[in-house]
């Protein structure tokens, strides 16, 4: 029963959160809204969420027997299960091979444009953790890709076009957040953060990182103001007040902003968890976007 405990909490699935980005063409294109298309639809949709569940585990273990020895010196990554040494090097390379192919087993179940998105997000992240994730901006760069992956991902396994405001929106959003993330660990670690994760640091100084988070903010801000007034969307509505929807995204990223530049958070994860604020704000923008999109 430990190992299994072990094999669990390798799997990281308080993270999986991440992976709701793979929901967004389905409620986008209102596939929800179709009685006729409905039940495929939302069939497919989690079926791509628990394979994009598994593709992401499948990477964390993956990244975790490569982190091992730096993560020793993290104060709190050293509590994960191969760092800690609850879990040999093979059980792990052993469990993330069979994540993966769990991951690409459900993900065959769906249109082959499907598999091959999540076959795309597995080589990505593998090659992050064998050493993109060492090369300052790049590294942020990889993980955006990342999700707009899972984004893209979910409209190929329920068969609808994805708008690129979509791809647009998740990029710069993602962009944000990764920036935003290693703003919190040079806050929270200092000059320690270099220990723990090896990378340029010098090129995420607090000036560069305050910069890059500034301007990634905004462009995720402006992206989905212009997304909510664009011609296509006020046409998939049925009304222009889509644009309302933009409060509670403002206040969310502000929050956020601020907890990470104060050093309050680890991440977007942690946010979800610690922050009743910053998770109302999220509740109140999707109920805006479900009457708005359904109800109107």
């Amino acid at each position: 029963m430990r190992t299994l405990y072990n094999l669990v909490r390798l799997a990281r699935p308080g993270q999986w959160i991440k992976n709701l980005f793979v929901l967004a063409a389905l409620v986008f294109s209102r596939k929800v809204a179709d009685p006729a298309a409905r039940g495929a639809a939302v069939a497919g949709a989690l079926v791509a969420l628990a394979a994009f569940c598994l593709a992401s585990s499948a990477v964390y273990a993956f990244n975790d027997v490569l982190d091992r020895r730096e993560d020793t010196r993290h104060p709190t990554k050293r509590r994960r299960p191969v760092a800690a040494g609850d879990l040999g090097v093979g059980t792990a390379l052993a469990w993330s091979a069979l994540l993966a192919a769990g991951a690409l087993a459900l993900a065959s179940a769906l249109p082959p444009r499907f598999l091959l998105v999540v076959a795309a997000y597995l080589v990505l992240t593998a090659a992050y953790a064998l050493g993109l994730k060492r090369l300052a901006v790049l590294d942020v760069l990889v993980i955006a890709a990342g999700f707009v992956l899972r984004a893209y991902g979910g409209g190929a396994a329920i068969g609808v076009r994805v708008s690129p405001w979509l791809v647009l929106c998740t990029l710069t959003l993602a962009l944000f957040l990764g920036f935003a993330k290693r703003q919190c660990e040079r806050a929270a670690l200092g000059e320690a953060a270099a220990g723990t994760r090896p990378l340029a640091w010098h090129l995420y100084d607090e000036k560069a990182l305050g910069h890059m988070m500034t301007v990634s903010a905004a462009l995720a801000l402006v992206t989905y103001m212009l997304y909510t007034v664009s011609p296509e969307t006020v046409e998939r509505a049925g009304h222009p007040w889509m644009c309302l929807t933009v409060l509670p995204v403002v206040y969310a990223v502000f929050r956020f902003h601020g907890a990470a530049v104060a050093g309050r958070t680890t991440g977007p994860v942690e946010m979800v968890r610690r922050d009743p604020a910053f998770v109302a704000a999220l509740g109140v923008w999707a109920a805006m976007v479900a009457v708005l999109l359904f109800a109107v």
